[in-house]
């Protein structure tokens, strides 16, 4: 079911924000840290997520919204997607400073990672606990299928699917530690 694969990729996503977490523990302790790691998931995270992952769940919530919401319940969530996505960029920006040896301070870099994390584990967990419910209680068979319709065929996930990308190979052998 198409909530079970977003629900599933939610764990990978969350696996990969407390690699960073880890990171940012490390940074705060003063030790050092891969920043080619940071970049793989920061990229993974703008290249799956937010071409993949994200387009389903509008697809769903904007199914929800016309079908059932009441008060626009949901509206916000695609554009949180998009202030995410931003917030994404950002970050990868900041961390392509740093691996080219641009000079900011370790606390400023600490913070923007501190908050780029809490702002995606809390969007993951508002979705997990405030969204799927709903959509589980609500969704009959004929949404499921009218929902599925409109999905299109999303890439296989370049580092939890079958096939590991070349580009996410140490990221992969990272995760597997």
């Amino acid at each position: 079911m198409m909530l079970d694969s977003i629900h599933t990729e939610h764990g990978y996503i969350n696996r990969l924000l407390n690699i960073l977490q880890q990171k940012l523990d490390a940074i705060e302790n003063g030790r050092t840290v891969n920043y080619s790691l940071i970049k793989d998931i920061v990229e993974y995270l703008q290249q799956y997520a937010e071409h993949c992952h994200h387009p389903k769940e509008d697809i769903l919530y904007r199914y929800y919204q016309s079908h059932y919401a009441k008060n626009g319940d949901m509206q916000s969530l695609e554009q949180e997607h998009h202030q995410l996505a931003q917030l994404t960029a950002e970050f990868a920006d900041t961390v392509e400073m740093v691996l080219m040896d641009a000079v900011i301070p370790l606390d400023i870099f600490a913070e923007k990672l501190n908050v780029f994390v809490a702002r995606q584990k809390a969007h993951l967990e508002f979705e997990e606990k405030n969204i799927f419910p709903l959509i589980r209680r609500d969704f009959t068979a004929e949404d499921w299928v009218a929902v599925s319709k409109e999905l299109h065929v999303y890439q296989d996930d370049p580092l939890f699917g079958e096939h590991v990308d070349a580009r996410y190979q140490k990221l992969s052998e990272h995760i597997s530690k």
